[in-house]
């Protein structure tokens, strides 16, 4: 497979910045920008994300899917790449930790119940109805089945790019939200975090 095509100037402009951030999460959203300038923002900063863990695990290849998460729970954030192959997906993930930290790898098949599901969650992404950056809300399940939605003002962002069958679409989302890019991302780094596959070293 050849590298992503993706990236190009923003890459280029991303290497140069790097230098200039404390840390691959330290690109600030501007307050009170529109949604298509947050959108903008999330996706440059995913791109200083993605220009450090080319550092530690090289250049990727073109992806299906990608999908980085610029704060996880441990406190590093992680980038995600789906890779086709065939008929089969491959995932390739791996830590990126702002400084000094561990610096774990993932590389595993999906099985074909979870690519079949993957597949179908992409057509969805496609619906042009779906806004690039999504809003800033909380949804919980309530044990009547309705939905509880609560705005939220620190933002845990997943930064999506996807290769849908209409054509590639960008995102940027809440980590509790609930969307067809939420439970993309979910499925994509739920898998990932049951995995027995990952290999840790300490930088």
């Amino acid at each position: 497979m050849k590298p992503s095509p993706w990236r190009g100037p923003v890459l280029g402009l991303a290497l140069c910045l790097m230098p200039l951030a404390a840390g691959a999460q330290g690109v600030d959203c501007a307050a009170g920008a529109g949604p298509d300038a947050l959108l903008q923002c999330d996706l440059q900063r995913a791109e200083l994300i993605r220009a450090r863990a080319e550092t530690y695990y090289g250049e990727p290849q073109t992806s299906l899917v990608e999908i980085t998460d610029t704060a996880s729970p441990s406190g590093s954030a992680y980038v995600y790449d789906v890779l086709t192959d065939g008929d089969a997906l491959h995932l390739k993930a791996g830590s990126v930790p702002d400084g000094r930290g561990p610096r774990c790898r993932l590389e595993t098949t999906l099985p074909m119940d979870t690519a079949a599901e993957l597949r179908a969650l992409l057509e969805q992404t496609a619906d042009e109805a779906l806004p690039g950056y999504g809003p800033r809300e909380e949804v919980t399940l309530n044990p009547d089945g309705s939905r509880h939605v609560r705005m939220v003002f620190d933002s845990h962002d997943i930064i999506t790019r996807a290769d849908t069958p209409d054509g590639l679409r960008q995102f940027s989302r809440h980590a509790g939200s609930d969307d067809p890019v939420n439970r993309l991302n979910n499925l994509v780094i739920g898998f990932a975090n049951l995995s027995s596959a990952w290999n840790c070293k300490t930088s």
